[in-house]
C-alpha cells in the first residue's frame, strides 16, 4: 500500500487521536470548493463516525501563500471570517461568514525546513513505483529534478507535497499504520465515502 506521509504543524482546535481507521482532509482557506462542499461533508461525517474514526482536518498550502495562511485559519475556525475566493463565491450565495461551525480537530499542514530537503525529495521519488529498478543515473537525475523543483517553491507545506496530493480539497482515508486505503480529490459524494468507511468498518 501507499503510506501516507503525515507532517502536522500548529494545533488550531482539537486533538487528532489516531484510530484503526482515520479520515483527513487536506484544504486551503482560498479553496471556494473547499467550502462549499468539502467542509460541510467532512462535518457530517464527523457528527456520524467520531467514536470510531480519527478525524483531522489539515489547512494547507500550494499556491496563493499570502492568503493560505495560519492567521486566516485561525480567524477561520474562531470568527468565521472568510478572504479570498472563498469569500468571494460564497457572497454570491449571500454568506459574508462560514455557515458551518467545524466540530473536528484542524490543524496547519507543517511547513518543510531546509534541513528535510533531501529526506522529502527521496519520499517523493519512492511514490513512482519504477523508481527502485531504475538504473542509478536515472535515480539520480529524478532526485535532482524533484530537489530542484521544491527549491523554487515559495515555502513547502509538507503533507501536500511529500503524498504529491493533486489539488484542494483531498479526502484520504487511511489506517493506524498509516497506509492509504483510498484517496478522492475535489467533489466527492457524502455517499460514496461512507461506503468506503463501512467497508473497512
Amino acid at each position: 500500500m501507499t503510506p501516507l506521509h503525515l507532517y502536522v504543524g500548529e494545533k488550531i482546535q482539537g486533538d487528532f487521536e489516531p484510530k484503526k481507521l482515520n479520515l483527513l482532509l487536506n484544504f486551503q482557506v482560498n479553496c471556494p470548493g473547499c467550502f462549499l462542499y468539502a467542509l460541510p461533508t467532512f462535518n457530517k461525517l464527523y457528527k456520524k463516525y467520531n467514536n470510531d474514526l480519527g478525524f483531522l482536518a489539515l489547512s494547507t498550502a500550494f499556491e496563493d501563500f499570502d492568503v493560505n495562511t495560519t492567521k486566516n485559519t485561525i480567524d477561520l475556525v474562531n470568527e468565521g471570517t472568510l478572504v479570498g475566493h472563498t469569500k468571494h463565491a460564497l457572497a454570491e450565495y449571500g454568506y459574508d461568514k462560514l455557515q458551518i461551525q467545524p466540530e473536528f480537530p484542524i490543524a496547519m499542514d507543517k511547513k518543510m525546513e531546509s534541513s528535510q530537503i533531501d529526506e522529502i525529495t527521496e519520499k517523493i521519488c519512492l511514490l513512482n513505483p519504477n523508481f527502485s529498478i531504475w538504473s542509478n543515473y536515472d535515480q539520480d537525475l529524478f532526485l535532482k529534478k524533484v530537489k530542484n523543483y521544491l527549491v523554487k517553491l515559495p515555502e513547502v507545506s509538507l503533507t501536500f507535497t511529500t503524498n504529491q496530493f493533486r489539488g484542494t480539497p483531498t479526502f484520504t482515508l487511511f489506517n493506524n499504520d498509516n497506509e492509504i486505503l483510498h484517496s478522492w480529490f475535489g467533489h466527492v459524494k457524502i455517499a460514496e465515502i461512507t461506503t468506503k468507511i463501512n467497508s473497512f468498518n
